[in-house]
Parts: C-alpha cells; sequence; structure tokens
C-alpha cells in the first residue's frame, strides 16, 4: 500500500468510514482483516498511520479532518503537547511547516567550537540561523537557546 502525504482527503468520505472516540479513528464497518489486527502500522516518524481511500494516511490528519472539514490541507498537524500517539482532537492544531518545527524539543540550539573550546547558541527563523553567542558551557548556551525560543517561535492560532 503507497503512502501519500499530499493527497487531498474528501472530508465527507471521513465521516461515512469513521467514528471518532478519544483520539481513536473506529472505523464503521471494518472488514475482517482489520478487525484482528489489533495495533495500527506505524510510520519511520512513529506516528500512527490508516488506510484510507486506498493509502496509507496519518492517522492524527485525519482526525483533524473528521473535526475541520474545511481546513487549508497544505497546513500540517501538529501535536501541541509533543506526543505522537496522543490524538485526541484538543491536542491537535493546524500549522504552517515553520509553525510546526517550532514546537520541537530536540532541537539542542547549540554546539561545540573546538578551537575555541565554547559553546555558540543559535535559533532558526525563516530558513536563516541567527547567532545567540558564544558560552562556556552548554547549560548557558541551551538557556539561551531556550529564552530566544520563548521570543521568535510563537505559534499563531488560526
Amino acid at each position: 500500500m503507497r503512502r501519500s502525504p499530499t493527497k487531498i482527503i474528501q472530508t465527507a468520505n471521513i465521516r461515512s468510514t469513521f467514528n471518532y472516540k478519544e483520539g481513536e479513528l473506529i472505523r464503521i464497518n471494518p472488514c475482517a482483516s482489520w478487525a484482528n489486527r489489533g495495533r495500527r502500522p506505524v510510520s519511520k516518524q512513529r506516528y500512527r498511520n490508516i488506510s484510507f481511500e486506498g493509502v496509507l494516511l496519518l492517522e492524527h490528519r485525519l482526525i483533524y479532518l473528521y473535526h475541520n472539514p474545511d481546513m487549508d490541507q497544505s497546513l500540517q498537524i501538529d501535536h501541541i503537547n509533543g506526543d505522537k500517539h496522543d490524538n485526541r482532537i484538543e491536542n491537535l492544531r493546524a500549522v504552517t511547516n515553520q509553525g510546526n518545527h517550532f514546537n520541537e524539543t530536540r532541537a539542542l540550539g547549540a554546539s561545540y567550537i573546538a578551537r575555541l573550546e565554547m559553546w555558540r547558541a543559535y535559533i532558526v527563523l525563516n530558513n536563516k540561523q541567527i547567532n545567540l553567542g558564544v558560552y562556556d558551557n552548554i547549560l548557558d548556551a541551551r538557556a539561551s537557546y531556550l529564552r530566544a525560543k520563548r521570543k521568535y517561535h510563537v505559534i499563531e492560532e488560526r
């Protein structure tokens, strides 16, 4: 089965195929193979997938479309709390690609400069890296990055 992140989804078909309950989509008329499967397949990024109209789609995207049929489908769906398996509608929001990256928690925001034996803090905004200074240790560099993140990485509500 192929995977299609850019497919325009007919939202009327979602409501006629699934019911929503506590962060999951449940097929109204499951076929025998789906009923016996139990756990949902997971993508390389660890998101849950669901088969719909012959392609694998991200379950959180279908849940958001189930509740917001008029959404701009060019937007991405972000998990507000960062938990990729928490697909409750109150934990999902439509954001731009940049807004989706603002919610990343893995970014260190610092790199080690061996010749200076110091840490450089930086943040990326609109595909441009902004230098935040040079620090003696990683903790100070990381703190500088987190202050800048609170200032620059603000996600506007849609």
